[in-house]
């Protein structure tokens, strides 16, 4: 080979190959059944192939019901009281959201969205409350109120779906935008 070719392969391969880590979020499997006014710990860990996590190039964004809860982007922003990550955790990739006295307020699907190093993953998990005070709706509906309410799921999840794509288009934008 010349000196030219083996330049060339060097620089392919330190272009293309193996510059960006591939990352992997592993999540509880859904649902995450929790009793009313217990802790519950929601698990997104972050995986790499290669190198450990440089905070620097770690963004961790969690989501309830459209609305951001957590955030993790140089700064540790909780937007929602009861919620919390552990800071030394997320240095370790664990991005694990714990809510504490977890109350009929907290059902519904939690996403969890990482961008490491201009890779992005995306996670959602379910969480179902229990409350033993409260009476279960399934006994107090008809079989057309279940189905209506089967279908107003299957919408809201849609909506959901859409809404996490506005986030990364959102988050996308604010990488753009140069910080002051």
């Amino acid at each position: 080979m010349s000196y030219y070719q083996v330049l060339l392969v060097l620089s392919f391969a330190l272009t293309f190959g193996g510059s960006q880590a591939k990352i992997e979020v592993v999540t509880d499997p859904s649902p995450v059944v929790v009793n009313a006014g217990e802790k519950v710990n929601l698990k997104c860990l972050l995986k790499l192939e290669k190198e450990p996590v440089n905070l620097k190039d770690l963004t961790v964004q969690w989501f309830h019901r459209g609305k951001q809860v957590a955030e993790y982007d140089n700064v540790l922003t909780l937007d929602k009281p009861g919620v919390s990550l552990s800071l030394e955790s997320l240095k370790k990739g664990d991005a694990t959201l714990t809510i504490s006295n977890v109350t009929h307020e907290h059902e519904g699907n939690y996403r969890c969205y990482i961008d490491y190093k201009s890779e992005y993953k995306r996670n959602t998990i379910e969480v179902q409350v229990h409350d033993k005070n409260k009476p279960k709706e399934d006994l107090l509906l008809t079989s057309e109120d279940k189905h209506l309410n089967e279908q107003l799921k299957k919408i809201l999840d849609w909506f959901e779906q859409f809404n996490g794509k506005l986030d990364v288009l959102a988050t996308e934008l604010k990488k753009c935008v140069p910080k002051p």
